[in-house]
Formats: structure tokens, C-alpha cells, sequence
């Protein structure tokens, strides 16, 4: 009886294992762009919140006086006390950010 080395991988394990890796990918990857657009939504969140700190600072009392009034524009402000160079750099995405006036929430 003549014995043969068996080198390699038969087609049918071959299969399996794409199989196995094709099912992995459609559990995983809406999963991930499930979380992109999450995190996208919690960045938006964040940047809000902290331009109404920062808008909420504006209002606030100091000894010169009251660093801005209500209805007042207070873009620069808010951009120069977060370290920007513009209201652009808080965009998330293809979404667009507003400042907005004090007693406005900014928005998206």
C-alpha cells in the first residue's frame, strides 16, 4: 500500500471556515456601524452641553459687570472661551452646529 502525505486543505473545510467567517461579519458589522452612529449622537450631546456651560458663563456676574446681556450674540465668546477658531469646529459629521443667542439652546 503506498502512503501519500495529505498536504493541505480539503475544499469542504474550506467552506466551512468561510462559513463560519461570513457569519461573523453579519453579526458584527451592524453592530459597529451601530456604534459609529452612537457615537456620533453622544459628540453632538457633549458639544452641546458645552457650549451652554460656556453661554452660561457669559451671563455670569464679574467686576466689570456682567460679561454679556440676554438675547446678545455671544458666538466669539463662546468660540474664544473653548479654544476654537470657529463654530465650524464643533461639526460632527455632515451635520451643521448653531451657536445660537443666550436663551436658545445651540443646535444641530
Amino acid at each position: 500500500m503506498k502512503k501519500t502525505n495529505k498536504k493541505g486543505f480539503t475544499l469542504v473545510e474550506i467552506m466551512i471556515v468561510v462559513a463560519i467567517i461570513g457569519l461573523l461579519a453579519a453579526i458584527g458589522i451592524p453592530s459597529i456601524i451601530g456604534a459609529y452612529a452612537n457615537a456620533q449622537e453622544k459628540s453632538k450631546e457633549r458639544n452641546i452641553t458645552e457650549v451652554e456651560k460656556t453661554k452660561a458663563m457669559a451671563t455670569l456676574p464679574t467686576p466689570q459687570g456682567i460679561n454679556a446681556t440676554n438675547g446678545q450674540d455671544v458666538s466669539a465668546y463662546v468660540i474664544s472661551n473653548l479654544g476654537l477658531t470657529a463654530a465650524s469646529d464643533l461639526n460632527v459629521g455632515d451635520s451643521t452646529f448653531t451657536i445660537n443667542a443666550l436663551g436658545t439652546r445651540a443646535s444641530y
